[in-house]
């Protein structure tokens, strides 16, 4: 099979360095790049033109629960706790097919807005990965527990989280053979959580690789409780109970205290930072210039569209940079390329430690082009800059992830984005006059 030959065009393989008027050629067949550099000869039948184009690595939602898209505008402007009885009184409302409409809306967007890979707890089974599958993108999901007895979504699935541990491990050997798809434990957090709960997770993950995905420190209040109930903190409380020792995803960790971040920086541990869901709910602001002097490998997320309302990784790029040079009241404090680096090769091993989030020779074909010659882009003189600063989801304009063309000239191919509209706000209405007629 002919290799695709995309030819013209401005490439940031990384962010250490920008190619311009180039050409990248990756193989159908392989779903992997087979050439990065300046432009080989003109197009020819089956080429791409990317002139007025920036093509960059795939980006990685380091941390989210895509179904949720069900709940996007419900209880803004309100307090954490009462935030969080709002939600979780939704989630009990949600059907099985509630949770599989509202993850296809989800990867649409994703797709939509230039993510080829993300990480994410919900409520997962065999036809909800399939549809991850169909879709094209790439998952690390994590099937969620909030205790050995706790059904999580017991309208959707009355299975107990300890049954829902055995059934990750099912899940994982039923798609060791489908490469976008990842299992990992879900343990919600330590406050649900019990400890034998995540030394078990830890044993387990130690026999069988699969990784552990869990929430740590996000709010003050979990960090003082954990404190007054278990006289450490929530990182400091997993490591000791060995979760710490193998593949673990960590979302959030706003509220590191003394010698957390060195034990966030051990190997296997990954850190998803989502700048704009804490700031909506007030959680706090992580320290990110901290976690990256000290070698904590970062990534980005959005977490979900009910804390967050939208799933664009191009706002927490610009956002986690700007949050950070304000809190310091330095602009010096971050470089938004390092943001633009944790939302792509930062984030790619949470998804699969295989993958590296670059564009390179040999590297799987997981890249976003975006449009530059729009009002926002011009003058189009830093491709650095405008990825930051300037571009937003909606620049996007063609995307592949192993080669494949899953979104093109703006539209996704492989799902119809208009009926998973309809379906989601059907849906969604349909609950929020349960919830509000008692």
């Amino acid at each position: 099979m002919t290799d695709t030959r995309i030819v013209g065009l401005t490439i940031v393989p990384s962010t250490a360095h920008v190619l311009t008027d180039a050409e990248l050629a990756f193989s159908p067949a392989s779903g992997r790049i087979t050439y990065l550099g300046p432009v080989r000869g003109p197009m020819g039948d089956g080429d791409i033109d990317g002139t007025g184009r920036v093509a960059i690595p795939g980006l990685v939602n380091a941390h989210t629960h895509s179904a949720m898209t069900l709940l996007r505008g419900y209880s803004d402007d309100v307090p954490l706790q009462t935030w969080l009885t709002h939600v979780r009184a939704f989630e009990l409302r949600l059907t099985a097919s509630d949770i599989r409409a509202g993850l296809r809306l989800a990867l649409a967007e994703m797709l939509r807005s230039g993510t080829t890979g993300f990480v994410d707890m919900f409520q997962w089974d065999s036809s909800l990965l399939a549809l991850v599958s169909e879709s094209g993108l790439r998952v690390s999901a994590a099937p969620a527990v909030f205790g050995y007895d706790a059904v999580a979504f017991p309208m959707a699935d009355p299975t107990p989280g300890a049954d829902i541990l055995t059934r990750t491990a099912t899940l994982a050997a039923e798609f060791a053979g489908d490469p976008l798809i990842g299992l990992a434990y879900g343990l919600h957090a330590p406050y649900t959580c019990p400890p034998e709960m995540i030394a078990d997770v830890a044993s387990r993950r130690a026999d069988d690789g699969i990784g552990v995905h869990i929430h740590l420190s996000e709010t003050r209040f979990e960090v003082e409780e954990s404190l007054r109930v278990h006289g450490v903190t929530p990182i400091r409380l997993v490591a000791d109970l060995g979760l710490l020792d193998g593949r673990t995803h960590v979302a959030h960790a706003v509220h590191p205290l003394d010698g957390d971040i060195e034990l966030l920086c051990r190997p296997g541990v990954t850190v998803s930072h989502n700048p704009v869901s804490n700031l909506k709910l007030g959680a706090g602001i992580a320290p990110v210039p901290s976690y990256l002097a000290a070698g904590v490998r970062l990534g980005l997320g959005t977490d979900s569209v009910a804390s967050n309302n939208t799933l664009d990784m191009f706002e927490e790029i610009k956002t986690g940079t700007l949050v950070q040079r304000g809190l310091a009241a330095d602009p010096s404090v971050i470089a938004g390329a390092q943001l633009l680096h944790m939302a792509t090769a930062g984030g790619a091993p949470a998804v699969d430690p295989s993958l590296s989030g670059v564009l390179a020779v040999g590297e799987p074909a997981d890249l976003v082009l975006l449009d530059v010659t729009g009002t926002t882009a011009l003058p189009f003189t830093d491709p650095g800059s405008f990825l930051v600063y300037a571009a937003r989801g909606t620049d996007v304009i063609d995307v592949f992830i192993a080669g494949r063309q899953v979104v093109a000239d703006g539209v996704v191919t492989t799902i119809d984005e208009a009926a998973a509209r309809a379906d989601v706000a059907e849906r969604s209405l349909r609950i929020r006059r349960e919830l509000s007629s008692g």
